[in-house]
């Protein structure tokens, strides 16, 4: 609750089972009651652990149209599209357009969603920075929270910090369902006159935005001092296995597959060795509760089980394989320049 509001997350997902649980719990903690779930060709359990949180707490699982029309635009783009047709959705107070490997951090007062909107003076929109993690060493599926695993942060910002170098991190934005705009999008959404409304944009160091930038449609922003309040990190490629995993199933615009070149890139892109960020590590006070919650239901534990032990087992079948053989020997080559 924001506000005493509702706050809904919308996201779209595939193949995310063993992640689905830590995820869930720690933004219950954070302050949002509802989720909207639009999967898509999930074959690890996805499907089932989300309909079993479905009976649980407030969650709206539905399958992505897209599997019926695949002409139309992308995963991503068709479930937002589509999420907002529903009454969860139409009768939230705030939006906030997310991924399940992505964890917003509020770094005020006790962590929570109200904490943040009272330390910023209020806000109707806010727009989080993106601080990208890479998988810290880490090789194989742990059934661990994605914020105690991975610590090292892709980008050096210490060192841009001292040398005044520009960084460009991307955003996710929280919106209020009230705002009338043109398009609502997986970054931000856009209104050409949004400065003429009345209503306030900030960023996640309460900082209001300019004219420009809010009419805009400007998907990024400087990280440096965009989060003194709140961020979001973003665990892209998790471990190796993990990562294999996510080459084998393909992205949100519609790959089957990651090529070899996007592939390596994306990893030492993200796998860039950076600033040391360890304070997520603890998790959310709330957070270790309502996952043991959650877990002491036996059907949800078990397709939870199932889950990981479908991505390990594939993770192992990938590594026989040459193709990725290779891809994970290329991966080990020097990672790029922060």
């Amino acid at each position: 609750m924001l506000e005493n509001q509702p706050a809904l997350i919308v996201t779209a997902m595939k193949n995310e089972g063993p992640y689905i649980i830590d995820w869930v719990a720690h933004h219950m903690a954070v302050g949002f009651d509802s989720f909207m779930v639009v999967t898509n060709d999930c074959n690890d359990h996805t499907d089932r652990i989300l309909d079993r949180l479905e009976k649980l707490i407030n969650l709206k699982h539905v399958a992505n149209p897209k599997s019926l029309f695949p002409e139309k635009t992308n995963w991503q783009v068709m479930a937002v599209r589509y999420a907002t047709l529903f009454t969860i959705y139409k009768d939230a107070g705030w939006i906030y357009f997310t991924d399940v490997d992505e964890f917003l951090q509020v770094w005020t007062g006790d962590g929570t969603l109200q904490a943040l909107h009272d330390a910023a003076g209020g806000f109707d929109v806010v727009s989080f920075t993106s601080m990208p993690f890479g998988s810290s060493g880490v090789s194989r599926i742990e059934d661990l929270p994605a914020t105690r695993q991975f610590t090292v942060q892709s980008k050096d910002y210490e060192h841009a910090a001292e040398t005044g170098k520009r960084l460009s991190n991307a955003i996710k934005t929280m919106f209020h369902n009230k705002i009338k705009f043109s398009v609502r999008r997986n970054h931000r959404p856009r209104r050409h006159d949004f400065s003429d409304t009345g209503y306030r944009w900030i960023d996640g160091s309460g900082r209001v935005f300019s004219d420009d930038w809010v009419n805009g449609k400007a998907k990024a922003v400087e990280p440096i001092g965009s989060n003194d309040l709140a961020q979001f990190n973003h665990y892209a490629i998790r471990s190796e296995d993990g990562y294999l995993m996510k080459v084998s199933r393909g992205d949100v615009v519609g790959a089957p597959r990651l090529d070899d070149e996007r592939a390596v890139r994306y990893w030492r892109d993200y796998n860039a060795p950076g600033t040391v960020d360890t304070r997520a590590v603890a998790g959310h006070p709330k957070y270790a509760e309502i996952r043991a919650e959650l877990m002491s239901d036996p059907t949800l534990r078990e397709w939870h089980e199932a889950s990981l032990a479908f991505h390990r087992d594939s993770a192992a079948k990938l590594r026989e394989r040459d193709d990725f053989a290779q891809l994970l020997e290329r991966m080990a080559e020097a990672p790029a320049e922060p």
